[in-house]
């Protein structure tokens, strides 16, 4: 075979990688045959990047050490809005749960005030824990409502498959699977510490109070809040979507097994006392 520059014979020509020409020992390099592709045999400029400049600490204008010291640096209205319109939503599914244990009691203005108080509560102490825990670490938070949460909320009230997740604490930073994964698990354990608390007031709860007369009525109301913070710590620590199981589990495995794990059994035994 003849040499494309040369013309020489070559019995073992050398292919060019970067026209894919033939040459002989002599012009096998690309700036021997004068390539049409010489540029790309060039050593390429050594662009080097200057070093990053020192990260600067996260600053936000509702950080966690001023909602140390004003209840409207950590809780902005629009924010306050999203939560009580949550909080109503969960309440009502909470309600459509406990309603039927009152079916054959009494059911007096203070029992609804208090069961609606501890739903709600239950609630917002989930969602004000993630975003205790992610302005703790540095990050901006703030809980949001989501259209198709809310809906499927709403649709839970009349439904008998329950699904508490009218929004989310919304996150933004720099943050690592680690400190992610303890913002989501900070929801789940602070309603089983709630669940908890809730089974150990009803067990040592005496049958009779005096001057009170329904303690029927309010250990039943205990033992539901109990069972509903074990539900929505079950529910949230689903390792799918969206939810706070997801970023647990992909953190660490050990540690979504014991908590689902927990939450599972506590929401049993609550259940089993209703």
């Amino acid at each position: 075979m003849k040499c494309q520059y040369c013309d020489a014979e070559e019995t073992l020509p050398f292919d060019c990688t970067y026209c894919g020409l033939h040459f002989c020992a002599d012009h096998r390099l690309p700036e021997n045959h004068q390539c049409p592709e010489l540029w790309r045999a060039k050593r390429p400029v050594d662009y080097r990047l200057e070093s990053p400049p020192p990260r600067r600490p996260l600053q936000y204008p509702y950080s966690y050490a001023k909602s140390r010291r004003a209840f409207s640096g950590w809780l902005r209205t629009e924010e306050a809005k999203h939560l009580s319109a949550g909080a109503v939503l969960v309440l009502l599914v909470g309600l459509s749960i406990v309603a039927p244990n009152f079916r054959f009691l009494s059911f007096p203005i203070w029992a609804i005030f208090l069961s609606a108080g501890l739903f709600a509560a239950s609630f917002l102490l989930h969602e004000l824990s993630h975003k205790f825990t992610a302005q703790k670490n540095g990050l901006w938070a703030e809980f949001r409502m989501t259209s198709f949460g809310a809906i499927l909320t709403l649709f839970s009230v009349f439904s008998p498959f329950k699904i508490i997740a009218p929004g989310a604490v919304t996150i933004s930073g720099y943050a690592n699977e680690s400190v992610f994964g303890r913002v989501a698990v900070a929801g789940p354990v602070t309603n089983i510490v709630i669940g908890v608390l809730m089974a150990i007031v009803s067990i040592v709860m005496p049958n009779n109070i005096p001057f009170f007369s329904n303690v029927s009525i309010l250990r039943s109301i205990i033992v539901s809040t109990s069972a509903i913070n074990g539900f929505l710590a079950v529910f949230n620590l689903m390792p799918f979507g969206i939810l706070d199981g997801r970023k647990v589990f992909v953190w660490n495995k050990r540690i979504w097994a014991v908590v689902f794990a927990v939450s599972a059994v506590l929401t049993i035994l609550a259940y089993g006392f209703l």
